[in-house]
């Protein structure tokens, strides 16, 4: 999929000997459509690239035919043996196995290799370490060959997908290290790796980076339309409630109840926790499997996934965010949301990862256990919301994308022109 979005910034010479450089963007995932945090980075990313004046197009290897699917995306093949590890069936290996599938001449390779036979790439930017088989495959032609390697970390894949599969009762450490081996040759391997929180910049100089820069997580100013805005008013509480927006990533939903508890015995009765996004469906599930379950089908409205607008009049009517986020890694999206949105935030500790700043300012409230998320959460939902003030202002304005991302495009201009 070629990124049709204007450049922000002219086309420029980067004493490169060409007017435009080329970065292909490689993912597991089409974003022409961002809905999830990955989706929206990489959204992000391809803008950012193009206003530095970089021709951009991106490649993603998918397991269905998701929103923003583009006709240079492929799918990934869902039959035997492409869709097995060792010979085994495992939970959330798609990730991992189209990597493999997408380097293999008996599966997309060939497809791949005759599509850039003659598309001179400068720069190759894998998001995640999943498509990096397919990165070291694509520098054997000569068209590539000489091309800049970065590799975009959104969170260490190993430890985290070894939770996702404990928490589903699979055991599978063979699948664990190989995860754990591709992110270390990404790193070592990598001209540039990136990484969106110090703790995980660390671990990536632990693999062996060559050079790591920090380009954390951010977000898009918003401003919702009052029609919007007056519309959903008449859909949610009267009085104040709290926000809730999740993907349908497992730990979205499977660390909820670690964070909040079984009950929502902290949102008062003429009040909801509204939750949004593709998460709603899951979440619904595990409450209603709990002995509390009339209480929080009582507390609870499920709006399912809203278009870009309408969860914008939605973010915009809150009177607080919820972030129960019980583990994984990287930072989070919807972190980054819930601060710029001036309103009340209550997360937990693991939520504020790559953002521990921003717990000084006097409407963001950490809960270190589920009994202290529930009575912020009721007393939020109380007492008179905090005003933003200056320097709440000014901490804010450093969380806009264009602020996180514009040391990955000045870094790799410089390893270009080095080169």
């Amino acid at each position: 999929m070629s990124m049709s979005t204007p450049l922000l910034n002219p086309p420029k010479k980067h004493g490169l000997g060409v007017l435009q450089p080329s970065v292909l963007l490689l993912s597991t995932f089409a974003f022409g459509e961002p809905r999830h945090g990955g989706q929206v980075r990489l959204a992000n990313i391809a803008q950012a690239y193009e206003g530095a004046g970089f021709s951009v197009s991106s490649l993603a290897v998918c397991e269905t035919r998701c929103r923003g699917f583009g006709k240079d995306d492929l799918l990934f093949s869902d039959r035997a043996p492409h869709n097995l590890f060792r010979g085994r069936s495992i939970l959330f290996a798609t990730d991992f196995l189209s990597g493999l599938y997408a380097a293999d001449p008996e599966g997309a390779w060939p497809h791949i290799s005759a599509r850039f036979a003659d598309q001179k790439i400068d720069v190759i930017h894998v998001e995640q370490p999943w498509l990096w088989p397919l990165a070291l495959r694509l520098r054997e032609l000569p068209t590539c060959a000489n091309a800049i390697l970065v590799y975009g970390s959104q969170n260490i894949e190993a430890p985290l997908r070894r939770e996702i599969l404990h928490s589903y009762g699979q055991e599978a450490e063979d699948f664990i290290d190989a995860i754990d081996q591709l992110e270390r040759a990404a790193c070592q391997e990598a001209d540039l790796s990136l990484a969106v929180t110090q703790e995980d910049a660390v671990l990536l100089r632990e693999f062996g980076a060559r050079e790591v820069i920090l380009a954390p997580n951010g977000i898009a100013p918003w401003s919702a339309s009052k029609n919007l805005m007056s519309q959903w008013q008449k859909k949610l509480p009267t009085a104040p409630w709290a926000l809730y927006i999740a993907s349908a990533h497992p730990p979205n939903f499977t660390g909820f109840l670690e964070c909040m508890g079984q009950a929502l015995g902290g949102i008062p009765p003429d009040s909801k926790l509204v939750v949004a996004g593709s998460v709603c469906e899951h979440l619904e599930k595990l409450l209603a499997q709990s002995r509390w379950s009339n209480l929080n089908l009582a507390r609870t409205l499920y709006l399912g996934q809203l278009t870009n607008d309408d969860l914008t009049a939605v973010k915009s009517l809150a009177s607080v965010f919820c972030l129960p986020i019980a583990h994984g890694g990287g930072s989070n999206i919807k972190t980054a949301e819930a601060l710029y949105s001036g309103a009340s935030v209550v997360g937990s500790v693991a939520a504020f990862r790559g953002f521990e700043e921003f717990t000084a300012l006097a409407q963001v409230h950490v809960a270190r256990s589920p009994q202290e998320f529930e009575l912020l959460l009721s007393t939020l939902l109380t007492q008179e919301p905090v005003t933003v003030d200056e320097p709440g202002r000014a901490l804010r304005k450093r969380l806009e994308w264009t602020a996180c991302l514009a040391p990955i495009c000045t870094a790799v201009l410089g390893l270009l022109e080095s080169k």
